[in-house]
């Protein structure tokens, strides 16, 4: 049962490893009934050596140029296994004119691993649409023997969302997730976003003022506490995330081989990771995304009790985030994370959220956001 105020981790009778073998031959293997039937189009699963042609059409779709060392980064180097892609092919010409992506993730049920996915990159050549592709690829792609015992990640964009909708999806679709931003500039925060240049000044240096004072005040208690920069992970991490982040419903254990190549190993984004040390133990760690004046909170790990370890740990990346000369940072997770209260204790203020989960999977638990656990490290940045 999950706790509804504190979000009590789920116990483990002993630490759990997820598998780490690229089951990529056995998917491209497995029965998919629906394949290469449709007499127009041809539905199938890519290989590898088709990936480069996959990058060029998500770039010419979403009209960007994402580089290719950092496609290579998510569908080459995931350490869970290579991308599994389905391509759309038109039969007369031989173009490629759909595709979308399966990642695999570290995904569990409580303290039992499962088949884990993040899905993306879903797009329709430009000058395709509306003749039938996405539908037509899902059909086929659900009929993978994979599918549905696959419990996936999907972060519909307001097209897809939108679409979802009127194709009498939304009871699929979860959210909107819990969104936060903390104002550290308030002078630059409101400049940012327009106010009046003498209300910017005079009421954000107030504002900075008070805020900063109020922080130290709340999250003080660091008695005893070290801070050590992170530049690799270790595998001492494990334990304190398994014993931290554990969940009864639906969550992505991030091991150390994970955080190294998911934050360390990034090829493009900026990251900053710090741990906590009590007593020369490892009590902690954070990851912090630096954006420009902007930053988001992607990890946050460590005990809620006792609360002064969480609190010396949020005021140390408060404080980074400011050196890094940040204005706000901003963080999303589902309503029963279990530092939410700390995090609104400290002045993080709820806002608008665009952030919907279309979960991949058949379980109905699927859809009720309180089943579910995940930090913007889930979601950010592939």
């Amino acid at each position: 049962m999950i706790e509804p105020e504190t979000g009590s981790a789920v116990p483990l009778a002993a630490p759990f490893r997820l598998p780490r073998v690229d089951r990529f031959e056995e998917w491209l293997h497995a029965p998919a009934q629906l394949e290469s039937m449709h007499p127009r189009f041809d539905v199938r699963r890519a290989v590898p050596a088709e990936f480069d042609s996959i990058y060029d059409l998500v770039n010419d779709a979403f009209g960007f140029k994402r580089s290719r060392v950092r496609y290579d980064w998510i569908y080459r180097r995931n350490p869970y296994g290579t991308a599994r892609c389905w391509v759309v092919f038109d039969r007369a010409s031989g173009r490629l004119v759909g595709c979308t992506a399966s990642w695999p993730w570290p995904m569990a049920r409580g303290a039992h691993p499962v088949e884990g996915a993040q899905y993306g990159d879903a797009v329709v050549a430009p000058g395709w649409q509306r003749q039938g592709i996405s539908a037509l690829r899902a059909e086929v792609w659900h009929s993978h023997a994979w599918y549905a015992k696959t419990i996936a990640l999907s972060w519909p964009n307001e097209r897809s969302h939108g679409a979802g909708i009127k194709r009498g999806r939304a009871a699929y679709i979860v959210g909107p997730a819990p969104k936060a931003v903390l104002v550290l500039n308030a002078k630059a925060y409101l400049a940012q976003h327009n106010w009046p240049a003498l209300v910017s000044a005079a009421g954000g240096a107030v504002v900075d003022t008070a805020l900063t004072a109020w922080r130290k005040l709340v999250l003080q208690g660091q008695a005893g506490l070290a801070f050590e920069a992170v530049r690799r992970f270790e595998s001492s991490v494990d334990e304190v995330t398994q014993r931290c982040m554990a969940w009864p419903g639906f969550w992505s254990p991030h091991d150390a081989e994970f955080l190294n190549w998911r934050y360390l190993g990034h090829p493009t984004a900026r990251y900053l990771a710090f741990a906590l040390v009590d007593s020369c133990k490892l009590a902690g760690y954070y990851v912090l995304k630096i954006d420009g004046h902007a930053s988001w909170l992607m990890e946050f790990v460590t005990p809620v009790s006792p609360r002064r370890l969480a609190s010396a740990l949020l005021l140390h990346l408060i404080e980074t985030a400011q050196a890094a000369d940040c204005t706000h940072i901003t963080f999303s997770a589902p309503p029963r994370w279990r530092h939410w209260k700390l995090l609104h204790a400290a002045g993080f203020l709820p806002v608008p959220s665009e952030i919907y989960l279309w979960p991949g999977g058949e379980e109905p638990e699927l859809r009720q956001l309180p089943m579910w656990q995940w930090v913007p490290g889930d979601m950010d940045d592939l």
